[in-house]
């Protein structure tokens, strides 16, 4: 009887170091020349530090990484440390759209996950997609930002009206640009979400050379099966850091409007609107961004 009690035991240990084995701990794909990665809520975040100084951490929208900050931030090494970061399934993983975790919650979480590694506050930039995933974790945990700076963050529910039958933009946008990539067709589903988001002829004036980092993220803008948690304006008012808001002159009225409810719901937030540039601003006018960024970073 004890022989077989020890058996028993000994195999439940295997079994349970094998399904240690299986979470994920180490990137299973390449780690490109000088990013790094950070295991949060056993997923390995590759992220890009350098530069001196106080922390600012950016956040980048779906079907870009940390790859898109780089012309952005060309000069800001000198007086600050910036640190890039690719949110769980983005490049230089290769995803293929399947799993249950792509979800802004969990994005949050992760996102909170890494800031707790780095000495903070610190300083927290958020471009469209990636600006929902850093008001939520900015909203659990305060504690964690300085300030926070929201570029066109979609936040639909301040503009839209509750409806449980119907699908919000985002998840419309995902069903039908899936149906592309299911059938093989990846560049026809990127000129479909390029152009939803951004305005029609938007993919086609898209650079060649953009284009790879686009592919590599894919399944970003087709991932999303989730109907994300309500944001009210009391919601948005409840942030208790410093918040600078971003929109770009030339953005679509779509995000003109959210950003205008924004500001209304947080009347002491800081804005700024970048010149010349549309949804994409720090890509399209980076040292205006700069400006209005680092203004209201400074004490």
């Amino acid at each position: 009887m004890e022989r077989c009690v020890l058996r028993l035991l000994a195999r439940f240990l295997t079994l349970a170091a094998l399904g240690a084995c299986t979470t994920p701990s180490a990137p299973t794909w390449p780690i490109p020349e000088g990013a790094s990665t950070q295991v949060v809520n056993g997923y390995p975040l590759t992220y890009r530090s350098r530069g001196f100084g106080p922390i600012v951490v950016f956040v980048p929208g779906v079907l870009t990484d940390y790859r898109v900050w780089e012309s952005t931030l060309a000069g800001w090494e000198a007086n600050y440390r910036v640190i890039t970061v690719s949110p769980r399934h983005f490049f230089p993983e290769r995803w293929d759209g399947r799993g249950t975790d792509f979800t802004f919650r969990q994005h949050a979480k992760d996102l909170d996950a890494f800031l707790e590694t780095l000495p903070g506050p610190i300083y927290l930039v958020g471009w469209s997609f990636g600006g929902r995933v850093a008001f939520d974790a900015a909203r659990a945990r305060p504690d964690l930002v300085r300030k926070l700076v929201l570029v066109e963050a979609p936040l639909d529910a301040l503009v839209t009206t509750p409806d449980a039958g119907q699908a919000s933009v985002r998840q419309r946008r995902a069903e039908a640009t899936a149906k592309f990539f299911n059938a093989g067709d990846i560049d026809g589903g990127l000129a479909y979400a390029i152009d939803d988001i951004n305005g029609p002829g938007a993919w086609a004036a898209t650079p060649q050379s953009f284009r790879p980092m686009l592919r590599d993220n894919a399944w970003t803008v087709a991932g999303i099966r989730e109907e994300p948690e309500r944001v009210t304006c009391a919601d948005f008012a409840s942030l208790k850091v410093p918040v600078l808001l971003v929109r770009g002159e030339l953005t679509t009225p779509y995000f003109k409007r959210i950003v205008e409810e924004q500001g209304s719901c947080l009347p002491q937030a800081k804005t700024a609107t970048i010149p010349k540039a549309g949804h994409a601003s720090p890509l399209l006018n980076p040292p205006a961004f700069k400006e209005a960024v680092t203004s209201f970073l400074q004490p």
